[in-house]
């Protein structure tokens, strides 16, 4: 017998980080030609989300530093997809909201993400599909409440999110 790695006795582990690797390459085709990267998809859905903003809000809610944040409100501004304004109550800060163009982008964006999930999903029953969600959210569970990871690597909105059950 071979000790070989195949998809019969590939580490689960594995399997999913090579499965995310594809779908991150994948999304990252899909998005050319939009002229996105999925960081700034997921500006728009917390926008869309959660309303006006200010960068440091957004920054926090997204898991990224200030700085890639400030790269990534520049293009999308740029693109006309976001609008900064200032604070109403304090001139100094600044809020940032969707534009029109933005709240469009998010509708292509939401069709772009089922289509590529029902590509994804082919060859599944309903029934796989609830299950296989169970399976993915019973992983990233077991995972945060492992004990291997430290509170500081559970930043940002996938551990409010997952803390909630949002997802």
């Amino acid at each position: 017998m071979s000790d070989r790695l195949n998809g019969k006795n590939m580490p689960i582990q594995m399997l999913l980080m090579r499965s995310g690797h594809l779908l991150k390459y994948q999304m990252f085709s899909l998005l050319e030609q939009y002229d996105m990267n999925p960081g700034q998809v997921g500006v728009l859905f917390i926008l869309e989300r959660y309303g006006n903003l200010s960068q440091r809000q957004l920054a926090r809610i997204a898991g990224i530093s200030p700085p890639s944040m400030t790269v990534a409100l520049r293009k999308m501004e740029e693109k006309g997809l976001i609008g900064r304004t200032p604070d109403a109550d304090d001139q100094r800060k600044i809020r940032i909201d969707l534009t029109d163009a933005g709240r469009a982008r998010i509708g292509d964006m939401r069709q772009l993400l089922y289509r590529t999930q029902e590509r994804m999903l082919d060859g599944f029953c309903e029934e796989e599909k609830l299950l296989l969600r169970r399976f993915l959210l019973q992983i990233e569970d077991n995972i945060l409440h492992s004990g291997d990871m430290e509170e500081a690597d559970l930043s940002g909105i996938f551990r409010r999110m997952h803390q909630k059950n949002e997802f």
